[in-house]
């Protein structure tokens, strides 16, 4: 009936080390994990919601590819209702106009290509 319980731990290959390196990269470059790596690492590291929510809006600066929907997201995170409202109303009526944002990289891609 007395089960004694042994603390659970986790092995992370490469040993101390190699989680010192992604405990580093996780707080200087978040946006080089992917998603479940990231969410494991700040499960891992036993991360607060305030330094998660920091972290992700580091992710988003970085990987977000549409300024807007990157601009509307930080905007939640920040708690800026007003500017989430009126950034939201543009990303709606240029969904209702059928309008595509291309980003710098393919529209270099497409001048290379003609």
């Amino acid at each position: 009936m007395n089960e004694s319980r042994k603390p659970s731990f986790t092995v992370v290959d490469g040993g101390k080390e190699e989680l010192e390196r992604k405990k580093r990269l996780l707080f200087n470059q978040p946006w080089v994990f992917d998603h479940d790596e990231f969410d494991r690492l700040c499960e891992l590291f036993k991360l607060s919601y305030s330094e998660i929510e920091g972290l992700i809006a580091e992710r988003i600066r970085k990987r977000a590819k549409d300024p807007l929907e990157r601009e509307a997201l930080l905007a939640i995170i920040n708690g800026d209702h007003a500017k989430f409202e009126r950034l939201n109303s543009i990303l709606e009526k240029r969904k209702a106009l059928g309008i595509k944002v291309i980003s710098a990289d393919a529209q270099q891609s497409l001048a290379r290509s003609s």
